[in-house]
């Protein structure tokens, strides 16, 4: 399968702070990356992205979330420059996964290092995937989460409107938005 070409691309960013970053599309090559994020991520933070506190990530696993297809599975992440300027430090990863019963249908995930949260990486995230799926066909996404995280909610309406919302039991509520390209395109800042 081909990629998308609109994936194929980096993107230069500056967070709330004023530390400037890049978006980007997840390569092979960014397995260690995954790996380190994960175990740097504090124990509330694993339970918010994955309801348990996931330590570690499988070969399987690692090799799946590391080869994007741009298409059905569509991959960026954020990395911001370290003080001597000379490296690329990871702090967020966005990612979907399209629904093979529903092909307008897609999960998202986002995960910010818990330093970085806050800052706008995951609106940045949310600008790329957004503008990548809407590309590829993707209109819906579909978001599993602990009832009570209102930054991610709001951080979808951004990006679209809530149309439908179940909840799943344990505190954790399914939510499908339509995408929207916001006032001014997907890469208008102000949004």
């Amino acid at each position: 399968m081909k990629s998308n070409p609109a994936n194929d691309s980096l993107r230069k960013v500056v967070l709330n702070d004023g530390t400037p970053g890049i978006v980007r599309p997840i390569v092979p090559a960014d397995k260690w990356a995954l790996v380190t994020a994960l175990e740097e991520l504090a124990e509330d933070s694993r339970e918010r992205r994955f309801f348990f506190n996931k330590a570690n990530l499988s070969e399987k696993e690692l090799e799946r979330l590391s080869n994007p297809d741009g298409i059905d599975h569509i991959a960026f992440g954020f990395a911001v420059q370290t003080v001597d300027e000379e490296e690329m430090l990871p702090i967020a990863v966005g990612r979907c996964f399209r629904d093979p019963a529903d092909r307008e249908l897609a999960e998202l995930a986002i995960v910010t290092a818990d330093a970085w949260q806050g800052l706008g990486a995951g609106a940045e995230l949310m600008r790329s995937l957004s503008a990548a799926a809407s590309e590829v066909g993707i209109r819906r996404w579909l978001a599993v989460m602990f009832a009570d995280n209102f930054a991610m909610d709001r951080l979808l309406q951004k990006f679209g409107r809530k149309c439908e919302e179940h909840e799943i039991g344990g505190g954790i509520v399914e939510m499908i938005y339509e995408i929207a390209e916001p006032p001014g395109g997907f890469f208008d800042t102000s949004a």
